[in-house]
């Protein structure tokens, strides 16, 4: 198994000391008033600091943008060709369904001119349909840079309203992002192909990138089928490669969002998302406390704030 760095028993969450200070908070995951950032993945018993997940990450990001550069259609959406392009009959049906969904998930929102991050956005399926749809300014960001240069060329093609800017992510999803807030953020079919701990490792910093009075909209399973769940020993996870299915309890997507001051609305969503046989997904609903910032406020005004 590859060494896992400062992976540690849940009941001892305690931090490497580093230099930082609390607005470096804002702009990094990885630290926490001095200390190394520490997640709890209660599914597994253990915390982690981002220096732990980093190896199961990166082995996984291989695989992602292998698939970019040889099937990305497919590997967003199973079901189309295994193949490097599609034809343009296909590539609109595809980004028709991120259409209706956008319409099903932003019902009532008022994000014109709004801030929009899209996690795990692919090809821009539902990115393009944030910004053209609604007007919004979106952060479509993913592991994959394959999918990304693609999605940053159909942009070009597809653009009629708002605008899209393209990101590669890490673990560290606060370190691109700078000061940058959201008022929303969504993800759908990206977070079940990762192990526990990275998920909470993203969920967490998800929440933390909301404005305040920000809202989001995340799919993830709940459960998954199976006595073992391999994800919690990351090196498994390695050595298995391929398209995995993971999933954090209900219980503990409730508190990992309340420690970050994020409240969740979860709803089981059966087999939504995930498949025959693949475990129950969940549908989230955030809202972020208002405690901090002004009510209302938007995230492109919070950005411009000193």
């Amino acid at each position: 198994m590859l060494p896992l760095l400062l992976l540690q028993p849940a009941a001892q969450p305690t931090g490497t000391a580093l230099t930082a200070s609390n607005s470096e908070n804002l702009v990094s995951g990885m630290v926490s008033n001095g200390d190394y950032r520490i997640y709890n993945v209660e599914k597994c018993d253990y915390n982690v600091t981002l220096f732990s997940v980093y190896p199961v990450f990166a082995a996984h990001q291989i695989e992602w943008n292998t698939m970019g550069k040889t099937m990305a259609w497919w590997s967003v959406l199973i079901g189309l060709p295994k193949t490097a392009d599609i034809s343009e009959t296909e590539k609109v049906r595809f980004y028709a369904s991120g259409a209706k969904h956008v319409a099903k998930v932003a019902k009532g929102l008022h994000l014109t001119g709004k801030r929009v991050l899209d996690f795990g956005c692919g090809l821009g399926r539902l990115s393009f349909a944030f910004a053209n749809q609604l007007g919004a300014t979106v952060t479509c960001v993913d592991q994959s840079v394959h999918h990304l240069r693609i999605a940053e060329q159909e942009w070009a093609k597809r653009k009629k309203a708002g605008a899209v800017e393209f990101v590669a992510s890490s673990p560290d999803l606060l370190a691109p992002m700078a000061k940058t807030r959201f008022d929303f953020v969504h993800s759908v079919i990206a977070l079940q192909h990762m192990v526990p701990a990275l998920q909470v490792v993203y969920l967490e910093q998800l929440c933390d990138l909301l404005i305040p009075g920000g809202s989001g909209w995340l799919q993830i399973p709940h459960k998954t089928p199976g006595a073992v769940d391999t994800g919690c020993d990351m090196g498994a996870s390695i050595r298995q490669g391929g398209m995995q299915m993971h999933s954090t309890p209900l219980h503990a997507l409730k508190k990992l969002f309340r420690r970050r001051g994020c409240r969740a609305d979860i709803t089981d969503a059966g087999r939504s998302y995930i498949g025959d046989d693949a475990g129950r997904s969940a549908f989230v609903k955030l809202r972020k406390r208002k405690a901090g910032g002004e009510p209302g406020q938007s995230a492109e005004a919070q950005s411009a704030t000193p």
